[in-house]
């Protein structure tokens, strides 16, 4: 997936027609492939400036066109393809991304057990462990594009914070589950355009909440701003979960 031009709507009428046209001309240009998951309602609607309600009518009527097409409790795909174009570097790894829920459920087991990593960790905090913490945080910072490291330190920050909570068996857990999900994380913030392009930094500015809750020694807050940050990384990539 290429740069998206995409543009906040500032009133109506025909908001959703506008979201509808916008995101039909991506498709026509190539930008939105064939196979492309689009995210999740709650990110198009922060990101256009309208209310889940307008997200929903544009989808629909996309959907009645046959542009796109809703995989049940899946998520929405790029139906239609509009110009022959190059596959993205990460194509063979789609179908795995895409079925049978494996990647929300993992999502989900995520915002289990890394919230309780993130409490424990709060309540255990080291200088030292939060040296390890905040140094894969600065990582995260880059000039132009992210890079390979962008990734690797996001997967180090959350491999980081499970080793801090000085559970063994929970970090473990929390590694296992990291892992496979690489692929996914590579490809979405390989995304460009306005839509996508903020999302490395967004991930970074939740890690930052996360370093504060630690040196605040609060495990409360370690707990819910971990598992809010699960659920707003998965929104991004696409999968709509909840954390209790």
């Amino acid at each position: 997936m290429s740069e998206m031009n995409v543009q906040p709507v500032a009133r109506r009428p025909h908001l959703a027609e506008h979201i509808a046209r916008s995101l039909s001309d991506e498709i026509a240009s190539g930008r939105l492939r064939p196979g492309d998951r689009l995210p999740t309602e709650q990110f198009l609607s922060q990101n256009f400036g309208v209310s889940r309600n307008v997200v929903r009518e544009g989808i629909a009527t996309l959907r009645a066109q046959g542009l796109i097409q809703s995989r049940q409790g899946v998520g929405v795909f790029v139906a239609a393809a509009s110009q022959p174009s190059e596959p993205l570097a990460m194509s063979e790894s789609a179908p795995y991304l895409d079925g049978d829920n494996t990647i929300r459920n993992m999502f989900e087991v995520r915002a289990v057990l890394e919230s309780q990593a993130a409490a424990l960790t709060a309540s255990h905090m080291t200088p030292g462990k939060l040296k390890t913490i905040q140094a894969a945080v600065l990582r995260m910072q880059y000039e132009g594009e992210p890079t390979l490291d962008t990734v690797n330190a996001d997967l180090d920050f959350h491999r980081a914070v499970a080793a801090a909570s000085g559970n063994d068996y929970l970090e473990t857990m929390i590694r296992t589950v990291l892992e496979p999900m690489r692929a996914l994380i590579t490809m979405t913030f390989a995304r460009r355009g306005p839509v996508f392009s903020n999302i490395p930094h967004a991930a970074r500015g939740e890690h930052e909440e996360l370093v504060q809750a630690f040196i605040d020694r609060n495990a409360p807050a370690a707990r819910q701003i971990m598992g809010q940050h699960i659920v707003s990384a998965a929104s991004r990539f696409g999968y709509e979960i909840k954390f209790f």
